[in-house]
């Protein structure tokens, strides 16, 4: 096995652990992973989705994206990977800036 293998067998063991250890997910849970685009939310979402396959628990897992319209990012890469996979997913269209991201509670 590469390193690359034994690392990601490695996280979806410690995911696969907190999950359990920390009744993360129950039976019928619907699960909404946030997808940025970014490297982290896809292992995130990865490992999700094999602990889908592999756990006793059953569970639904649902990609969600907030698409922000940022200059130089395609728009299409995130849902055309989605739907490549068969990964059931929402994305969510703003055109947010700089000084409207501010929360004013």
């Amino acid at each position: 096995m590469t390193n690359a293998g034994k690392r990601l067998k490695k996280i979806y063991r410690l995911v696969g652990r907190a999950v359990s250890d920390y009744q993360m997910i129950e039976d019928g849970d619907k699960i909404m992973a946030a997808i940025s685009g970014g490297k982290d939310s896809f292992l995130m979402l990865d490992a999700l989705l094999h602990l889908q396959r592999v756990a006793k628990v059953k569970f639904e897992v649902v990609a969600v994206n907030m698409d922000q319209k940022q200059p130089g990012f395609p728009e299409d890469v995130l849902p055309r990977y989605l739907e490549e996979n068969n990964i059931p997913y929402s994305v969510s269209y703003t055109h947010l800036r700089a000084h409207e991201t501010s929360l004013h509670l």
